[in-house]
């Protein structure tokens, strides 16, 4: 087992400062989110470290950061994070398998063993939880070694800084992404197409496809705004799954949706959405014990480069209206 003496406040310093240093440069979120906990785990003097996301919607809880491991995914209120996030406390467990909110079962399956533990709850400026950062096994000079009060007050500056990033990058994605689908919105999209796309199109192909739900004014007037919402989000999960990694997708407005297929011609573009449009007409989407079926217009066009993006979509908008005009339910595109 690595041992660690504890840091001196020169060398804390130092700590701080490196890392301090790297944050001011790094501007993604993930990275981010990375180095703050790595500086945990080093202020602390723990073996391990994770920063977890609080994800209400889903009722559960996920790694956001975790050293030496991928994502990992609980149910909401389970073991020490879960109680940690209800409780809205600090929590310190220097003999983990003698505590029953601890559960031992990942030890087992991995033969990891867990000796001491530091969790405690992250929050956003209205004092809300939203997520959680836990260390594991305190690093001393014997096995006994574990986390203090000291070791408490070094995190409680690293959850600080990780609440404000978290919630820096959720307030952005929740102007930035249709809460209904997960999809982005306009604002989302335009930012995505700006930063990672318009660059690009000097020396790659890319395609717009504009379409929309056929007669969606029909299926909430008939199963109401509830399966009308149902339908949506049925539609967006086909269109995303169809675009796949060679794009994006966005909701543009109601039931209209705006994709973008990368190195793509019109061509290929217009292949692609055919098999989307089949797909979605052939599936049923359940909603309160009724089969729903719904069909999709769509218009394709290739980006010209020499065009901004507001041209471009304008004129992709106008295949999806031939689309609707010619008797909807079909892709259109030149010729």
């Amino acid at each position: 087992m690595e041992t660690r003496k504890p840091m001196q406040a020169e060398e804390m310093l130092e700590k701080i400062f490196y890392y301090m240093n790297q944050l001011v440069d790094e501007k993604e979120f993930d990275a981010t989110i990375r180095l703050l906990t790595d500086l945990g785990r080093t202020l602390v003097n723990s073996e391990r470290a994770s920063f977890w996301y609080w994800d209400k919607g889903k009722h559960q809880y996920w790694t956001l950061a975790a050293s030496d491991s991928g994502r990992i995914t609980v149910p909401e209120g389970s073991g020490i994070v879960g109680a940690s996030i209800t409780t809205k406390e600090v929590i310190v467990i220097n003999n983990p398998y003698e505590d029953s909110r601890f559960n031992p079962q990942v030890d087992k399956e991995t033969g990891y063993v867990t000796r001491s533990i530091l969790c405690m709850p992250v929050t956003n400026a209205r004092g809300e939880v939203i997520g959680a950062y836990q260390a594991i096994n305190k690093l001393g000079e014997d096995e006994n070694s574990g986390f203090d009060d000291q070791d408490v007050k070094h995190l409680a500056l690293v959850a600080v800084f990780s609440a404000k990033t978290l919630e820096s990058d959720m307030l952005y994605r929740e102007s930035t992404e249709d809460p209904l689908t997960g999809l982005k919105n306009r604002r989302g999209f335009f930012n995505y197409f700006g930063d990672f796309v318009e660059e690009r199109l000097q020396t790659e192909t890319a395609s717009f496809v504009m379409c929309d739900i056929d007669f969606f004014k029909k299926v909430n007037d008939t199963y109401g705004h509830n399966g009308g919402d149902v339908i949506l989000k049925h539609v967006a999960q086909i269109l995303k799954e169809g675009v796949g990694k060679d794009g994006e997708v966005a909701r543009w407005g109601g039931e209209e949706f705006l994709l973008l297929f990368l190195k793509h011609t019109e061509e290929e573009t217009a292949r692609r959405t055919e098999n989307i449009r089949k797909k979605i007409m052939d599936s049923v989407c359940h909603f309160e014990g009724q089969d729903i079926k719904v069909t999709m217009s769509f218009g394709v066009r290739q980006i010209d480069p020499q065009q901004p993006i507001s041209a471009n979509i304008e004129f992709t908008d106008l295949r999806l209206y031939e689309a609707k005009r010619s008797g909807r339910n079909r892709v259109v595109a030149e010729g």
